[in-house]
């Protein structure tokens, strides 16, 4: 899910980088943000960072160049908000670019409009979905935590995959016989561990949800299951 600058026209790569330093730049509430939930964005950086790390890739084969992380950024917009956890993800994006390879720097904005961006977005949609819905701390660990960090994940597959084929990096059969399956399995690690640690934090550390409303979900009457 680490695209290689080689893959692309200059072209193209510059113009990713571009269109994501304007949305930096609309993304105005994350500084303040983050230094708000500074405890929170640590503990978010650290989270994304050991997933990124723990990545898988191909050496050979159709699809050699090709690796696998699980994202990490549908927690990290439970945790700060949707701009704030764009900017925490591209400043973790350019230190991973840095520890991998300085050559990529120019396939950094197409990473994040593809690695950051569909996942965050997804995020966003589903709190719209889940704010419909009753107050329920289920509904907040279940369709925040679970369900949009599998979606955001398929997701993300979906357009890299689609991306990759328009480009002519991989050929088509291979992408879609044998790297987008990868995305379904990949989306049960992201969700179990997005919801394990939303439900932790909802029990224990409320306040380092921004996106969780204690006044709305903790209110005297409310349990999990009413």
């Amino acid at each position: 899910m680490d695209f290689s600058a080689a893959w692309f026209p200059p072209a193209l790569l510059y113009a990713a980088l571009l269109l994501w330093a304007g949305i930096l730049l609309a993304a105005k509430s994350a500084l303040p943000a983050l230094c708000r939930h500074n405890g929170a964005a640590m503990v978010a950086a650290a989270y994304m960072a050991v997933l990124w790390g723990l990545n898988a890739g191909l050496g050979s084969g159709q699809l050699a160049g090709m690796s696998y992380h699980l994202l990490g950024i549908n927690l990290a917009v439970l945790m700060l908000g949707l701009p704030a956890a764009l900017w925490l993800g591209t400043l973790l994006l350019a230190a991973y670019t840095a520890l991998h390879g300085g050559g990529n720097w120019a396939a950094l904005g197409l990473n994040a409009l593809f690695v950051l961006l569909p996942a965050a977005a997804i995020n966003a949609a589903f709190r719209r979905v889940a704010a419909r819905l009753p107050d329920n701390l289920f509904v907040y660990i279940f369709v925040n935590g679970f369900l949009a960090a599998a979606a955001g994940m398929l997701l993300t597959g979906l357009l890299v995959s689609v991306l990759l084929q328009l480009a002519g990096v991989f050929a088509a059969d291979a992408l879609w016989q044998s790297a987008f399956p990868v995305f379904f399995l990949l989306s049960w690690g992201e969700a179990f561990l997005s919801g394990i640690f939303t439900a932790v934090f909802v029990a224990l550390r409320p306040r380092w949800l921004s996106t969780f409303d204690e006044r709305r979900f903790l209110r005297a009457r409310n349990s999990i299951w009413t």
